[in-house]
């Protein structure tokens, strides 16, 4: 009797070693796949999941780039963007504000919206793993976390499929305030890049839409970014604001409108135009009780660290003239 018990325990435990093997097929539901055709094409090919997506991108002029770029996009599917436009129309409705159609809002605001799910090269799930993933500036000028993560199977962490999640830092560094989408597919190599397919539930836009589909947008508008900086006075003594919440609106396609140093409440406001070479030139915005402001030294736009570093001077309604040293940042450094 003795021998049969160990003959039954033998098999039982050759049969949880063969289920805890590592099944790649099942932590990766969905295989890489391969396409001949450029990611542009790929899209096109899907008609069913597709279709409004790749119009939008058109009408943002980031189709082209799925053309002829060397290019890596996380797509989101029609089903997600027709959940961000309900959520858009409840929203105006409730401003007594007509429902607008995916045509009705303006093309810059679709490649601020659209720009954050396209990144130059041809990434693979493999580049993005590791503890601390991936750091990538999106075709919006925005950074975005990539990592190769595990979905949770049946409610225990570890057993779901492998898949990249793409998470808009929500400008902060903070991981508890991203808002994050996963694909639903392993990579798609295609001529000229790579696709990812991201999860139906995904709503278009991370928590942007609202702001990006209401005004004219450009590479640099935001609605909230967050300022560190110091004023001298004449009288030497110096004035400095940190975590400073300002908004930088769109004035034309490389020229933002925010406030001089901190004094929204005196209404003084600057434009910051970004130059070819990632300069930017301050001039006064009209209409600011001071017109005068000027360069004062190294003012530049970071992609890479994603912010504004200013330094300019300015003078007040009362002859005081200030020297300012400013950085303005997309990504919080400290809590919010």
């Amino acid at each position: 009797m003795q021998g049969k018990i160990s003959v039954v325990l033998l098999l039982l435990c050759c049969v949880v070693l063969a289920s805890c093997k590592k099944d790649n097929t099942y932590r990766q539901a969905l295989p890489p796949q391969n396409y001949t055709g450029t990611v542009y094409e790929y899209l096109r090919s899907k008609p069913g999941n597709f279709k409004d997506v790749l119009q939008v991108l058109d009408r943002s002029g980031l189709g082209q780039l799925l053309k002829t770029d060397t290019i890596t996009i996380f797509a989101p599917t029609d089903q997600s963007l027709k959940a961000a436009l309900d959520n858009y129309n409840v929203y105006r409705q409730a401003a007594q504000q007509p429902p607008v159609t995916l045509n009705d809002i303006d093309s810059s605001s679709w490649r601020a919206i659209m720009g954050n799910y396209l990144f130059s090269g041809s990434w693979r799930s493999s580049d993005f793993a590791g503890q601390d993933g991936k750091i990538l500036v999106s075709k919006a000028l925005r950074v975005m976390d990539l990592r190769l993560v595990n979905r949770r199977a049946a409610g225990v962490e570890g057993l779901g499929s492998e898949v990249v999640r793409l998470s808009h830092m929500n400008g902060s560094r903070f991981v508890k305030y991203w808002v994050s989408a996963y694909a639903t597919t392993a990579e798609i190599k295609t001529t000229n890049g790579m696709v990812y397919v991201l999860e139906p539930g995904h709503v278009v836009g991370f928590n942007t839409f609202f702001g990006k589909a209401s005004e004219y947008q450009n590479l640099y508008a935001e609605q909230k970014i967050f300022a560190d900086g110091a004023a001298t006075l004449p009288n030497g003594n110096i004035q400095l604001w940190n975590f400073y919440p300002k908004k930088l609106t769109a004035i034309d396609a490389n020229t933002v409108e925010t406030e001089m140093a901190n004094r929204l409440s005196s209404n003084y406001l600057m434009r910051l135009t970004v130059n070819t070479d990632n300069t930017v030139t301050i001039t006064a915005a009209p209409g600011s009780p001071t017109q005068d402001i000027h360069n004062k030294g190294a003012c530049y736009f970071d992609q890479t660290a994603s912010l504004f570093n200013l330094n300019y001077t300015y003078t007040d309604t009362n002859g005081k003239t200030y020297e300012v040293a400013e950085v303005i940042r997309y990504i919080a450094i400290r809590e919010q």
